[in-house]
C-alpha cells in the first residue's frame, strides 16, 4: 500500500493521473524521453497516448507511434505532430523523413495532415497499395491532391470504385477515373484486335500454302511476312504454327521458281518459231498491199505459197500466218479470174447504162472474181464497184422515197378518220386537203388499198357535214336558252361568273367543230352572257379594292422594315424591341391578304429579303448570347475547384447577375446551358453551407408517424432495390433492372395506397428508361425540380431559410400554394411531417445522384428534436 505512494505518477493506476503527469514529463530530458516512449507506445489508454503525442519531439517516434496505433482520432493527431516538426525542416529533410514511413496507411494520415503541397506530391508517389490512393482521391485535403491519388489509380477493379464513390462529389476526380477506365477498355480491345489480325494472318498464310489459287504467291506472302513482322510478339503456340507455314510457303515459291525456269525456255523456243512466221507473214501482207498491180504479182506470189505449205509441214502454223496464206491463195484465183473476164467488164463500162441490164452484168462479173476485200482492187475493179454501188443507191432511195410518201398518207388518212369518228369537221377538212397533196405526190405508184381508202372517207366526210349544221345548232339555241335563264339569278357573284364562263366555254367548243356558223344565235348569246354578268362586276371590283388595299399594307410593311434598317445602330441595338418587330411584321403579313399575284409576288420577295436579313441579324445575336452564357457555364465549372467556397459563392453571384443582363440563346440551347449553370451554382452554394455551422436545434411536435413501422420498412427497402436500379442505369449495365423490378413490385403490395401509388411512379420512371435510354437527362433534371421543391418545403415547414439561388422558387411556390403555406407557418411543425416529406423524398427517382441536395435535406431533417 505504502509503495503505491512511491510509485511515479506516470505509473499510475488512473489514466487521468497518468495523462496529467505526461504534461509534466520533457522530451529533451532523456529519462523523461524514455518514458514518453513506453507511454506512447504501450500505454493501454488512449487518453495517455493522446497526452504522449503533444509532448514528443521525435519525429522517429512519432512515426513509430503512428505505424502501431489503431486509434484513428490518435492516428491523425501523430500525423499532425509529424507534419508541424517536419514543416520547419528543408525541403530536402522532409523529403528523407517521407521515404522512412514504413507503411502504406502511415503515408496516407501524413497527406491527410496540414503539409506542404510538394511533400504531400512526393508520399503520394510513395503510395502502392490501390485502397490507399482510393482514399486520398476521395478526402484528400485539396483538389491537386486529389487529383494526382487519382491519377496513379489503376486496375479496372479500383477505377470503377473510384468512379463510383466520387460521382457527384469531385467532378476532376470522377473525369480522371472515368478516362482511364476508357483508357484501358481501349487497351484491352488494341490486343484483342491484335490477337484476332495474328489469327487472321495465321489464316490468310494457311489459305496461302493449301489452297488452290496460288496467282501472285511471292508477292501475297511477302505483304503476310511484313504485316506479322509488324505485329507484337506472338505466343510461343502461334510463333511454331507460322514457322511451320512459312517454311512451307518458302517450298512452294521454289517450286514455282523451277516451273517458271521451265516455261522460259519453251517460250524462247516458241518465240523462235513464231518469229519465223511473223518473217513470212509479214512478206505475204506487204505483197497484198501491192494487190493493185495484178499481173505483175503472179511469180513472186506463187512463190510465197510454196515457201508457206513447205513451214505448214515442218510444224504448227499460228493462226495469222494461216489467215495470210489463205488470203494469199484467194488473191491468186482472184487475179486469174479477172484476166479471163477483164474484156468483158471493160466493154460494160464503155457501154452507156441501160436500165437493169448493165448493173445485173457487172454485179455477176465482180461475184465471179471475188476479190479479198483486205487487199487493194486494181483501178478497173473499183470504177466497176462505183458505177455498180452509184446504180444501187438510186434505186433504194427512189423506193424509200415512196415508202415515206405512203407512210404519210396512211397516218394522215388515220387522222381523217379518227376526226370524222369524233364529228371534228373543220379538222376533218383540213385531213382531207392534206390526204389528196400526198396522193398526188405518190402519182401512179400509190397502191389501190390507199387509192381506195381516200374515197371512203372523203364520203364520209360529205355525209356527216350534211346533218351536223342541223346539231350544232339546236345545242347553240339550248346554251342561248340558258345563259338567258341566268339574267336576275339569285346566285352569288363567283358561282355566278364561273357558270358564265362554263356556258361560254361549251360555245366556244361547239363553234370550233361547226363548219357551219350563226351570227344571229351568236348574237343572242353574247347579249344574253353581258346581261348575266353585270352583277358580277361590282363584287369583282370591291375584291380589287381590298386587294389593292391589303399590297399598299404590305408596302408600307416593307417600306418601314427598310427604314428600321436605316435608323438603327446594329452596334447598340435593343434586340428584344427588334425581335418583337420581326414577329409583328410576319403576323401583320399574313393578315393583309390576299394581292394580286403579278405585284404581290414582287413584294413578296422584297418582304421576304427584309425578314431574312432581320433574321439573320437575330440568329447572329442569339449566337452571341449563347456564347456568352457557355463562358459563363465554363466560369462557374471552374469557380467549383476553388478552395475559397466563400469567395467562390461571392464570384458566382456576380455571374448570375451577368446571366440575368445576357439576351436569350436559341430555345434548343437556352434550357441546357441554364440546367449546367445552376448545377455549378448549386454545387457552390452547398459547399458554402456545409462549411459552415450546423445551426441549432429545431423543436417539433412529436407525433404519430404516417406508417406503421412494417410499412415503413417495406417501403424503405423498396427504395434502396429502386436505388440499385437506377445505379445499374446510370452504369449501362441494365440486365439486372427487370429482376429488381419485379421484386418491388412484391414488396409494395403491403405498403398503403397512398405510397404505393407514389412509389409506383418512380418503379414507371425507371422502368421507363428501360425502352427508351435517350430520356434519362429529362427525367434527371425532373427528379432535381422534385428534390429541390421538397428541400425548400421542408425549410418553409421549419421555418428555415432557403439559399439564395432557391428564393425566387419557394416564393413560387409559397405563391401556388398560398393557403397551405399560411397554414404551415400558423402552426408548430411536427415529427409526422417532417416523416412524410422523407418518405416522398425516397419516392423521387435518382435522388442519390444529387449528394447536394441530399445533404441539404438531410442537415435540416437531423436538426429536428
Amino acid at each position: 500500500m505504502f509503495a503505491n505512494l512511491f510509485k511515479p505518477k506516470w505509473r499510475h493506476p488512473s489514466p487521468d493521473v497518468r495523462a496529467r503527469a505526461v504534461n509534466r514529463l520533457d522530451s529533451d530530458r532523456p529519462a523523461h524521453s524514455d518514458i514518453l516512449r513506453s507511454l506512447l507506445l504501450d500505454d493501454r489508454s488512449s487518453e495517455v497516448r493522446r497526452a504522449a503525442i503533444e509532448r514528443v519531439t521525435d519525429t522517429a517516434l512519432l512515426i513509430q507511434a503512428l505505424t502501431a496505433e489503431q486509434d484513428a482520432e490518435i492516428r491523425h493527431l501523430a500525423a499532425n505532430a509529424i507534419a508541424a516538426q517536419l514543416s520547419s525542416r528543408s525541403m530536402n529533410e522532409q523529403l528523407e523523413w517521407a521515404l522512412k514511413l514504413p507503411t502504406d496507411s502511415t503515408r496516407v494520415e501524413l497527406v491527410l495532415a496540414d503539409i506542404s503541397s510538394t511533400l504531400r506530391s512526393h508520399i503520394i508517389d510513395l503510395v502502392e497499395e490501390q485502397q490507399f490512393l482510393i482514399l486520398i482521391a476521395l478526402k484528400g485535403p485539396t483538389a491537386q491532391t486529389r487529383r494526382e491519388a487519382a491519377l496513379r489509380v489503376s486496375g479496372p477493379e479500383h477505377l470503377e470504385t473510384l468512379a463510383r464513390d466520387s460521382r457527384g462529389s469531385d467532378k476532376a476526380v470522377h473525369r480522371i477515373a472515368r478516362d482511364a477506365i476508357q483508357a484501358l477498355r481501349e487497351q484491352e480491345k488494341e490486343q484483342a484486335q491484335i490477337a484476332i489480325r495474328r489469327e487472321e494472318l495465321l489464316a490468310s498464310l494457311d489459305t496461302l500454302v493449301n489452297g488452290q489459287d496460288q496467282q501472285l504467291f511471292q508477292a501475297r506472302f511477302d505483304v503476310l511476312i511484313r504485316d506479322w513482322s509488324q505485329l507484337p510478339e506472338a505466343s510461343q503456340q502461334q510463333n511454331d504454327h507460322y514457322l511451320v507455314l512459312k517454311a512451307q510457303a518458302e517450298q512452294v515459291i521454289a517450286e514455282q521458281a523451277a516451273r517458271k525456269a521451265a516455261a522460259e525456255a519453251a517460250e524462247q523456243a516458241r518465240i523462235l518459231h513464231a518469229e519465223q512466221a511473223q518473217a513470212l507473214d509479214t512478206e505475204l501482207a506487204a505483197l497484198c498491199l501491192r494487190s493493185a498491180d495484178a499481173t505483175a504479182l503472179l511469180p513472186e506470189l506463187n512463190e510465197l505459197l510454196q515457201r508457206a505449205e513447205q513451214y505448214r509441214n515442218e510444224g504448227d502454223v499460228e493462226t495469222q500466218l494461216a489467215e495470210r496464206v489463205a488470203t494469199a491463195a484467194k488473191l491468186l484465183e482472184a487475179i486469174s479470174q479477172l484476166a479471163e473476164l477483164e474484156p468483158h467488164i471493160q466493154q460494160q463500162l464503155e457501154t452507156p447504162a441501160d436500165g437493169n441490164g448493165t448493173d445485173i452484168a457487172l454485179a455477176g462479173y465482180l461475184s465471179r472474181i471475188d476479190w479479198p476485200t483486205s487487199c487493194p482492187q486494181p483501178a478497173l475493179l473499183n470504177r466497176a464497184q462505183q458505177i455498180l454501188n452509184e446504180a444501187r443507191q438510186a434505186k433504194r432511195e427512189q423506193k424509200e422515197q415512196i415508202s415515206e410518201l405512203c407512210t404519210r398518207l396512211e397516218k394522215t388518212l388515220d387522222q381523217l378518220e379518227q376526226a370524222i369518228e369524233q364529228g371534228e369537221i373543220r379538222n376533218a377538212l383540213k385531213q382531207r386537203e392534206r390526204a389528196e397533196q400526198q396522193a398526188q405526190a405518190v402519182s401512179t405508184q400509190l397502191p389501190d388499198a390507199l387509192e381506195q381508202r381516200l374515197k371512203v372517207l372523203t364520203a364520209q366526210l360529205q355525209e356527216i357535214k350534211d346533218w351536223q349544221g342541223f346539231a350544232v345548232n339546236g345545242k347553240k339555241e339550248a346554251l342561248c336558252e340558258q345563259m338567258e335563264a341566268l339574267i336576275g339569278s339569285a346566285l352569288e357573284p363567283q358561282p355566278l361568273a364561273d357558270r358564265i364562263r362554263a356556258l361560254q366555254k361549251e360555245w366556244k367548243a361547239l363553234d370550233s367543230n361547226s363548219a357551219v356558223h350563226s351570227q344571229k344565235l351568236w348574237q343572242r348569246f353574247r347579249t344574253a352572257a353581258e346581261t348575266a354578268y353585270a352583277p358580277c362586276e361590282s363584287h369583282f371590283a370591291s375584291q380589287k379594292e381590298k386587294r389593292l388595299q391589303n399590297l399598299t399594307q404590305r408596302e408600307e410593311i416593307c417600306r418601314q422594315l427598310e427604314t428600321l434598317f436605316e435608323s438603327v445602330n446594329w452596334d447598340e441595338a435593343e434586340w428584344p424591341a427588334i425581335e418583337r418587330i420581326c414577329h409583328t411584321a410576319k403576323r401583320e403579313w399574313k393578315q393583309f391578304s390576299p394581292v394580286d399575284r403579278a405585284p404581290g409576288k414582287v413584294l413578296q420577295q422584297r418582304f421576304n429579303q427584309l425578314i431574312r436579313e432581320l433574321d439573320n441579324r437575330l440568329r447572329t445575336w442569339h449566337q452571341q448570347c449563347a456564347n456568352t452564357k457557355q463562358s459563363l457555364v465554363d466560369s462557374a465549372a471552374a469557380l467549383t475547384e476553388w478552395e475559397d467556397v466563400s469567395a467562390a459563392a461571392a464570384e458566382a453571384k456576380a455571374l448570375q447577375q451577368q446571366w440575368k443582363q445576357t439576351g436569350p440563346a436559341f430555345r434548343t440551347e437556352e434550357r441546357a446551358l441554364w440546367q449546367a449553370f445552376r448545377e455549378h451554382c448549386d454545387a457552390i452554394f452547398a459547399r458554402l453551407k456545409s462549411t459552415g455551422s450546423s445551426g441549432d436545434p429545431i423543436s417539433v411536435e412529436q407525433t404519430t408517424p404516417p406508417l406503421k413501422a412494417e410499412a415503413m420498412s417495406r417501403l424503405e427497402s423498396c427504395a434502396e432495390l429502386l436505388d440499385k436500379a437506377e445505379k445499374a442505369i446510370l452504369d449501362g449495365n441494365s440486365g439486372i433492372v427487370d429482376k429488381l423490378l419485379s421484386a418491388i413490385s412484391d414488396s409494395l403490395s403491403q405498403v398503403p395506397e397512398q405510397w404505393k401509388l407514389a412509389m409506383s411512379q418512380r418503379v414507371d420512371a425507371v422502368a421507363s428508361l428501360l425502352s427508351s435510354p435517350d430520356a434519362l437527362e429529362a427525367r434527371l433534371a425532373d427528379s432535381e425540380s422534385e428534390l429541390r421543391e421538397l428541400c425548400i418545403r421542408l425549410e418553409i415547414l421549419l421555418s428555415q431559410p432557403s439559399p439564395d439561388e432557391d428564393q425566387a422558387q419557394r416564393m413560387e411556390y409559397q405563391m401556388l400554394r398560398l393557403q397551405q403555406a399560411i397554414d404551415e407557418q400558423s402552426r408548430n411543425p411536427s415529427s409526422a411531417d417532417v416523416t412524410e416529406l422523407e418518405l416522398l423524398w425516397h419516392c423521387v427517382a435518382f435522388n442519390r445522384v444529387f449528394p447536394q441536395l441530399s445533404r441539404r435535406f438531410n442537415q435540416l431533417k437531423q436538426r429536428t428534436v
